[in-house]
């Protein structure tokens, strides 16, 4: 058979089998065509370099970089890894903004790190090299252990400062998913993919912090690269992001030297942030750096937010580790015995001596001595907000709710002054703000707090805390001012505690006092509906709950009497739109979903009932009977 022959057979073929598959006589997917498209959704975006490119002159960033010690036994040819991600941040940038990443010298660290925490050796490399004569020094450490997409966890920056440090961004959890994951995808096709992942990680974590030394603040929506979380599907910073990167740019270098230049600085890169708005760049981090920029302008603050202490010999930090060793062990006497000598030692180190009031209030959290160390220490360093959360605990163990919810007020001013502080303090201050009852300003901190889920439980706590208590946003609705939310709530607390105890004295003394004090509050009319129902007079608990409802559509109690009242004896359409309107309101209220079950089955409404079983399935994983 000739080659020609043999070729037109071979078109035939795959011509036919083209034919096979849209009439669907033979057309199977393989799995590797399936793995090949679930390995496409995990590829991560391109980075966006430029839709135009640049047309003025190229800007150099001289950069130094440091690989300490188990960065260099992590990565073999660390070198040339340094050079490669610089390459791919240069491409990323010299389109948009003029910018190319110039290696001054790499350099070996003697420093290995703590795991979970990059802090310490942010500090350390802004000790180790001032870098006045760079416009950024890197520092490269050790990989997580545990795969993190939160990106204080990778990487850590300095506002307007000149130093950062990056992980190692290769994780072993992430290769076993791969290549566990998509087992029936080539070997090579397998590695191809973590490696395009690793690389877009590395050069978007670098050109985040690198960000961050210019004044960026995190943004909003997760589709660019300046939010608090990583993702492969980020490529590119907002316009208004590109805007402020270039307006440092121009003052950066004159700005970090001379204080009449930060001034500079500060005046035209606020003018910018006054001047632009966008939803994805609006909200507190943003406020609180146009907040800093005014104290910089105003010569009330310098330009770098915090300036580094020098760290522990290295003797005395292996003693620390050991301190701190023991306390996650639950020995927590004998670490706080260890360490009363290390902070003799070390009066002016602050991490020592928070760690000091820490463990002391651990094991002796009801001595005079404990709280007036904390309060030494608070004293001490005035712009540091954990002593004061930890004389917040020592007064909530000891029922002190208004002095703790003042310690605590404290501390977010001092948090407020610092724009740099990082999104988990700010989770720590709605926790502590959740434990005085503080619905408002838990529900602020959590703004700033990120989106993990600890923070979506806080704002859940919230919302149903306002919904129980009747609690409206507007506090001219409801009369309460913010910072007697604690008390208010305490308060209704009591009397919904003394009802079911059958106190009567109490119940009538607590009443007395809110009415007294909180005359406008809807919960009101819920605790007069619940005292009414309990004493068996339908009526008028049918009137007090109306008038709740009517106060705060959104008072999920009320909304429960009257749908229960309803079903009893009442007419059913009333009862499901108040058991419909509780299950929407209090989605973990099983015995309204149970009701309101009833309900529908006494008119027959089939549909309803079956759409029911399945949400009930679905927050529950039980039947519905």
């Amino acid at each position: 058979m000739s080659t020609g022959r043999v070729m037109g057979l071979a078109a035939r073929v795959a011509l036919l089998a083209v034919w096979g598959c849209v009439l669907g006589v033979s057309c199977v997917k393989r799995p590797v065509d399936y793995a090949r498209e679930q390995a496409r959704t995990l590829a991560p975006a391109k980075l966006e370099s430029s839709s135009q490119p640049s047309t003025g002159p190229v800007r150099k960033i001289r950069v130094r970089v440091y690989a300490d010690s188990d960065y260099r036994e992590q990565v073999v040819r660390w070198r040339s890894s340094v050079v490669s991600q610089l390459q791919r941040a240069s491409s990323v940038m010299q389109g948009q903004l003029g910018v190319v990443f110039e290696l001054e010298s790499t350099r070996e660290w003697a420093h290995r790190g703590v795991e979970g925490e990059l802090e310490g050796s942010l500090t350390a490399l802004e000790l180790r090299d001032p870098g006045e004569d760079v416009d950024l020094v890197v520092g490269f450490v050790s990989a997580l252990k545990l795969f993190s997409s939160a990106q204080h966890e990778l990487g850590m920056a300095r506002l307007f400062g000149r130093h950062c440090v990056l992980r190692e961004m290769g994780n072993a959890e992430e290769v076993r998913a791969i290549m566990e994951g998509l087992i029936h995808l080539p070997q090579d096709e397998r590695q191809t993919l973590y490696e395009e992942r690793k690389m877009h990680k590395e050069t978007s974590i670098f050109l985040h912090e690198w960000a961050h030394t210019l004044g960026a603040f995190h943004v909003r929506n997760s589709h660019w690269m300046m939010f608090p979380s990583y993702a492969p599907s980020q490529s590119a910073f907002t316009p208004q992001t590109l805007a402020l990167l270039k307006t440092s740019l121009r003052h950066a270098s004159a700005g970090r030297r001379d204080d009449a230049a930060a001034r500079a600085w500060a005046t035209e890169l606020g003018a910018l942030l006054a001047s632009t708005s966008s939803p994805d760049w609006e909200g507190p981090e943003k406020e609180a750096v146009v907040e800093w920029l005014a104290k910089v302008r105003e010569g009330k603050a310098p330009l770098v937010v915090h300036q580094p202490q020098a760290p522990l010999p290295p003797e005395d930090r292996r003693r620390l580790d050991e301190i701190l060793a023991l306390e996650k062990a639950g020995r927590v006497e004998v670490a706080a015995q260890q360490m009363e000598p290390l902070a003799r030692r070390y009066p002016e180190d602050f991490f020592v001596q928070r760690v000091a009031c820490y463990l002391d209030t651990r094991v002796a959290p009801k001595l005079p001595a404990t709280r007036e160390k904390c309060e030494a220490v608070a004293e001490k360093f005035p712009s540091e907000p954990a002593p004061l959360f930890f004389l917040a605990s020592l007064a909530l163990q000891q029922g002190q709710h208004l002095e703790a919810q003042g310690q605590l007020v404290r501390a977010r001013q001092r948090m407020e002054a610092n724009p740099g502080t990082p999104p988990e303090v700010w989770g720590d201050l709605a926790a502590f703000f959740k434990e005085t009852s503080s619905v408002t300003w838990a529900e602020q901190a959590t703004q700033k707090a990120g989106n993990d889920s600890r923070t979506e439980q806080l704002r859940t706590w919230a919302r149903q805390a306002r919904r129980w208590k009747a609690l409206p946003v507007d506090a001219s609705v409801s009369g309460v001012a913010v910072e007697r939310e604690g008390e208010f709530i305490r308060a209704a607390k009591d009397v919904e505690d003394s009802l079911d105890k059958g106190s009567a004295t109490k119940v009538q003394a607590r009443l007395t006092w809110l009415r007294r004090e909180f005359p406008r509050a809807a919960v009101l009319h819920v605790l007069d509906c619940e005292g009414h129902l309990r004493a068996g007079r339908t009526g008028p608990a049918k009137a007090a709950c109306r008038q709740a409802v009517a106060a705060y559509e959104e008072a999920v109690q009320a909304h429960f009497i009257l749908g229960w009242l309803a079903s009893e004896s009442g007419p059913r359409e009333e009862a499901r739109t108040h058991l419909e309107r509780v299950v929407a309101l209090e989605p973990l209220h099983k015995q309204a979903w149970q009701l309101l079950a009833e309900q529908y089955r006494a008119v027959g409404m089939a549909e309803a009932l079956k759409t029911l079983q399945g949400r009930y399935r679905e927050q529950f994983a039980q039947e519905l009977r």
